[in-house]
């Protein structure tokens, strides 16, 4: 018997959510990441996008997160008086088990941050989506947290054959456009017309 596809459901059958989407700007936010060795890629991803309020807490940390968290590391698990002294805007937890994650969220949101448990849904108060990224482009795909692989396997397709690397310099060349347009006097309605004939002349979204 071959398996088949259920059926259609609600946008918001996972979990009951249905995320809005934000970006962020870290350079001065108030960051924790909580967790051991899975913890890396996630303080190497803030690291490049310019946060520098970072918080590492790992009591068993690799060699490889010491030499990329420095002096940042402290290496126990944060308690209700670390909470209150960094007051964190943002959490982030990973490699750890249910209960300690649960107390964990709980002094973080008493402190009013919002907090990402890997993993937990139910302990999540927001999801990252799969990210690619071209200088200035940056694609996101997201399922709600509800098929993390799919949003994964979709970012991968775009990466390989609708958003190549030429994308970067795309976005520079609009930008500079748009800055002498603006310099020109075109009203909001006029440059979106202005980058949406650039765009078409150029043949970058020609249809397949």
């Amino acid at each position: 018997m071959s398996a088949t596809a259920p059926g259609p459901a609600s946008p918001a059958a996972a979990d009951g959510k249905l995320m809005f989407p934000v970006m962020l700007d870290v350079t001065a936010v108030p960051i924790m990441v909580i967790g051991g060795a899975g913890i890396l890629p996630r303080v190497t991803a803030l690291d490049q996008h310019g946060a520098t309020g970072i918080h590492i807490f790992s009591p068993s940390p690799t060699t490889e997160l010491k030499a990329a968290a420095g002096a940042r590391l402290q290496a126990h698990w944060p308690d209700q008086p670390d909470f209150a002294r960094i007051r964190p805007k943002l959490v982030f937890i990973d490699d750890v088990d249910d209960v300690l994650a649960a107390a964990l969220r709980g002094f973080a949101r008493d402190v009013g941050a919002l907090v990402h448990t890997q993993d937990r849904i139910p302990l999540c108060d927001f999801h990252l989506p799969a990210r690619l990224r071209r200088g200035h482009l940056l694609v996101t795909v997201s399922t709600d947290g509800a098929a993390a692989g799919l949003a994964r396997h979709i970012r991968d397709h775009l990466e390989a054959h609708v958003f190549g690397p030429e994308w970067a310099a795309r976005v520079e060349e609009v930008a500079r456009a748009r800055q002498e347009w603006k310099r020109q006097g075109l009203t909001m309605a006029g440059l979106g017309k202005a980058v949406a004939d650039l765009v078409a002349a150029r043949g970058w979204l020609r249809k397949p």
